[in-house]
């Protein structure tokens, strides 16, 4: 595959407009998820990695009919070949939340190297999740039923580490996926807490 998942113009007009955000390469084996992660990046370059908090701080996380029990998370979304972040994150935000987008703010990137295992290191293929703040009000309802999304919560910033750790620990076939997952919520914990803690 030669297209590029990052085009640098893109990443100059935010840099440009929010101004120098966090970069994290991370490489994860993901296992029983590899056949479907590399499907997927035929339809797509990338996800946005949505933190959508309302005026009162707790922030949006949900979880889909056929999750393991109890695994909830950030809300993402498919970013097309064809799409900047930018619009992505709003036509997400509109399929995946109903919420509206009072005002979003670009958090950094995140760039991964997935593998099948740990002996197929030859076999690496590239994702990204391009990370956004979103503040917002209301309550969340999907309005693209093929997501299955099955429940929303609204929890207080310090449940990402928590969430992560629950990720972390899924036993098979989910572990790889759930690996892959719970690096978003770190990256979000690790260079944004402060923000998250004062709120909007």
């Amino acid at each position: 595959m030669n297209r590029l998942l990052i085009a640098p113009s893109e990443l100059e007009t935010l840099t440009a407009r929010f101004g120098y955000q966090p970069h994290q390469h991370v490489t994860v084996v993901i296992e029983e998820w590899w056949e479907k992660a590399r499907q997927s990046l035929n339809r797509r370059r990338g996800e946005v990695l949505m933190v959508i908090q309302q005026p009162e701080g707790e922030i949006l996380v949900h979880t889909k009919a056929f999750y393991p029990p109890e695994a909830y998370r950030l809300p993402t979304g498919g970013l097309g070949w064809e799409e900047t972040a930018w619009t992505a994150l709003h036509r997400e935000m509109a399929e995946e939340t109903g919420l509206p987008v009072r005002s979003a703010t670009w958090w950094g990137l995140i760039t991964y190297t997935l593998y099948p295992s740990e002996t197929a290191r030859d076999q690496g293929i590239p994702f990204v999740s391009f990370v956004f703040h979103v503040l917002t009000e209301g309550e969340p309802r999907a309005a693209d039923q093929a997501e299955q999304i099955t429940a929303f919560r609204w929890v207080l910033p310090e449940a990402l580490p928590e969430i992560a750790r629950r990720l972390e620990s899924l036993d098979a076939p989910w572990r790889g996926w759930g690996a892959f997952r719970a690096i978003g919520h770190r990256f979000v914990w690790e260079h944004h807490r402060e923000r998250l803690l004062l709120g909007p």
